[in-house]
């Protein structure tokens, strides 16, 4: 997990043609019309170009997804960037005196809700935001599905982040409809 920083009134995405934006907000970055190493290179150099505008730059390599889900991963890497904002969430009664009643449901809708009060908190219109969302094709349905929601999330709130998705020319036929429709993939 990388976390940089880019400021927003700044647009540094202009030398790196081979990020096709489907809109300000959605960029999608396919890796099969150069070699690898220049694909990597050219995430390399916008990664440096971040870092040296004091934007923010979190990259999350969605195949290493094994135990966590993605909200549990976005949800540590904003806190890594945040380590000073410490959010407050009221659980039920019976879940503060014994947290191991709450069933995977509940754990996961408290996971959400830390998520979302930390994507506003960290909202920074004077600030560059970028999340790359490294090998999305390799990622589970549900995880694609978190990605969705977290997206339409930020679209609905307003929130000023730029996601990246890096791609492959193999993995278009595993992306589930519901992110398919967001990338613009047919």
């Amino acid at each position: 997990m990388t976390t940089l920083t880019v400021p927003r009134n700044r647009t540094v995405f202009d030398e790196h043609r081979v990020i096709n934006w489907l809109s300000p907000r959605i960029g999608v970055f396919c890796s099969g019309g150069q070699s690898e190493r220049e694909a990597w290179k050219t995430l390399e150099d916008l990664r440096e170009d971040i870092l040296e505008h004091d934007g923010q730059f979190i990259s999350l390599d969605l195949a290493e997804l094994s135990a966590k889900t993605f909200s549990e991963m976005f949800y540590a890497a904003l806190k890594n960037v945040r380590w000073d904002c410490s959010l407050q969430i009221s659980l039920p009664i019976i879940l503060q005196h014994n947290p191991r009643v709450a069933t995977p449901f509940l754990n996961y809708a408290i996971q959400w809700q830390r998520l979302c009060d930390l994507v506003i908190v960290d909202d920074e219109p004077s600030r560059k935001a970028v999340a790359m969302l490294e090998n999305v094709g390799q990622a589970s349905p549900a995880v694609q599905h978190e990605i969705a929601r977290m997206i339409r999330f930020h679209t609905v709130h307003f929130i000023h982040r730029i996601f990246v998705f890096t791609l492959d020319d193999h993995s278009h036929d595993q992306i589930i409809p519901e992110l398919r429709d967001i990338l613009g993939i047919q």
